[in-house]
This record gives structure tokens, C-alpha cells and sequence, in this order.
């Protein structure tokens, strides 16, 4: 998990809340030794400690936060049923009621600890990254139509706050359309801080973002956060690009990295630093350069 390191032994080092939602923590796993706060925000607590000898973390989420947490629960029930193609922490416990869940500690580390790799990543790092992306999408587990994510709202919303002109929109829709229904299931958040190098490969954590896409938002998520990084974006189009059919590869590719690019360019208006400000122009020249490709996708189809 990301975040600081702060102790948490003694009852002094925890703030009020974080005290309280440990507590929940240890109603669910009562054997959970907690050691140091291994990231704290205003969505979740996250501690480190043991488990019978075993490291472990416990994440509870904030009661405005709860969703997310059951959402994770979910995922982990999908993969006691059918076992997935990547590697995961066990789960040792969790609770719906308290948005506990409380899980293997990986020994290893994050791939890149920042959400916009500033610097290099290692090849093998990238390989192994989308390896995992490569054999997730392959995995079925049975999930109902609720984890079916619906983009027509979403689009539409970005369409009521003037992001689109008319003729973009039009684009747009035919993408939608072209790409057919969500039907790959995604991790939602494959940042780099949520891909552990352990000594059996690749592992992917936290997936409260977890659901059944549209192809290639993985793809989508790691082109719009890598640009930085030399050959990234060119590794990851030759994936898209592997995939053959366009409704399988360029089209919904297309279409998640404009609602991706739309987000994170809106969360960017917020920050003041210099670097988030150097960010937001490459982010808008990326939103420009995808609208291109767009019409480009659709002429071509």
C-alpha cells in the first residue's frame, strides 16, 4: 500500500478516528496485531501488523467511503470462486457492515510509487504489468450484470458540462457504439504503486475500482500515466494494436482514455504547483491528440 509509514503501537500515535476505525478492524480479525499506520486519507485507514505470524494489512474505510470497500469485498468473493490469473494478497477477513478487510501483506515493492512516473520503469516492470492486464482480460469469473460498468451516463454527463461540441459528440456516440457492451473485466486503478514486484512475479493490490469494462481501460489508464516514461505509450499501442479486431482493441481504447483524460484533466484544475501545471498541458495535448484519433477510428471503421 502507498502512504506513509507513521507508528501506531501505542494509543498515543493514532488520531480519535484512526483509533476508531482500527477498532473495527479488530472486532473483525481479533488475532490482527496492528504495528504502524501504513497510509491514512480521508477515504480509508490502512495498518500494518501481523496475523498468526503471518504480515498482514487491515484497510477500513471511511463511512463515506463504504462503497468502495464493498466493492473490494466483492472482488475477493470472485476470486474464492474462481481463482484469478494474476496474483493477489489472500484475504484473511472482512466485513460488509464495518467496510473492513484485512489481508496478506506482500513482501516486495510498488513498481513506481507515483501516480505520473516521473522517471524510468523497468522493462521487465512493464512487461510484467501488462502481462497481467493480457491475462486478465481472458478471466470470466461469472460476474452479474452489476459489475457492468455504464458508460452512457457518464459520456452524457461530460456532454451536459460543454466538454464536447456537437461534432464531437456525434464521434463520440459512434465510438460507443462501435465498441459494443462492457465485457472485459478491468482492475479500474492499475497506478504503478498498485503493482508489488514480489519474487513470484507481478502482483496487483487494491481493487475497489474493480469492474466489467469496456476493452482496454487498463491500456487506456497506463498510456494516459506513463507518458513520461520513455517507450511506455509505444508498448502499450502495440498491445491495443495486437488485439486485431477494433472493437476488441482501438475503439473502446479510444473511448476510455477520453473519460480517463477528461478526469484526470478536471482534477488537475485544482493544483497550483508547477508540476501539476506542466502536467495539465501534456494532458490537454493528449486530450487534443485523442479527439484526432477518434475521427481518425471512425473513418477508417
Amino acid at each position: 500500500m502507498k502512504g506513509s509509514t507513521v507508528k501506531a503501537g501505542p494509543d498515543e500515535d493514532l488520531t480519535a478516528g484512526d483509533g476508531e476505525l482500527l477498532a473495527l478492524a479488530l472486532e473483525v480479525c481479533p488475532r490482527f496485531e496492528p504495528s504502524e499506520v501504513v497510509y491514512r486519507s480521508r477515504t480509508s485507514l490502512v495498518v500494518g501488523g501481523s496475523l498468526d505470524g503471518t504480515e498482514a494489512l487491515a484497510k477500513v474505510r471511511t463511512p463515506d467511503w463504504r462503497r468502495q470497500c464493498l466493492r473490494e469485498i466483492e472482488a475477493y468473493d470472485l476470486f474464492d470462486a474462481v481463482p484469478p490469473p494474476v496474483r493477489v494478497p489472500r484475504r484473511f477477513g472482512s466485513d460488509r457492515e464495518r467496510a473492513v478487510l484485512v489481508m496478506e501483506r506482500l513482501a516486495g515493492e510498488a513498481v513506481a510509487p507515483d501516480r505520473f512516473p516521473a522517471g524510468p520503469v523497468r522493462g521487465e516492470d512493464l512487461a510484467g504489468v501488462l502481462a497481467a492486464v493480457e491475462r486478465l482480460r481472458h478471466w470470466h469469473p461469472g460476474t452479474s450484470r452489476r459489475w457492468r460498468v455504464d458508460y452512457r451516463p457518464m459520456l452524457e454527463g461530460m456532454y451536459a458540462q460543454g466538454v464536447f461540441e456537437e461534432r464531437d459528440w456525434t464521434a463520440i456516440l459512434a465510438l460507443l457504439e462501435l465498441s459494443g457492451q462492457p465485457r472485459e473485466f478491468g482492475h479500474g486503478d492499475l497506478v504503478l504503486a498498485n503493482v508489488v514486484r514480489t519474487g513470484g512475479g507481478h502482483a496487483l493490490i487494491d481493487w475497489a475500482a474493480s469492474a466489467v469494462y469496456l476493452p482496454c481501460l487498463d491500456l487506456a489508464q497506463l498510456w494516459m500515466l506513463l507518458g513520461e516514461v520513455p517507450g511506455a505509450r509505444e508498448r502499450i499501442e502495440a498491445e491495443v494494436a495486437g488485439r486485431g479486431d477494433v472493437r476488441d482493441g482501438l475503439a473502446p481504447f479510444l473511448l476510455n482514455l477520453t473519460l480517463l483524460l477528461y478526469r484526470e484533466r478536471r482534477a488537475h484544475r485544482r493544483f497550483t504547483d508547477d508540476a501539476s501545471r506542466e502536467r495539465a498541458v501534456r494532458l490537454d495535448a493528449a486530450w487534443e491528440l485523442t479527439r484526432l484519433r477518434v475521427a481518425h477510428c471512425l473513418a477508417a471503421a
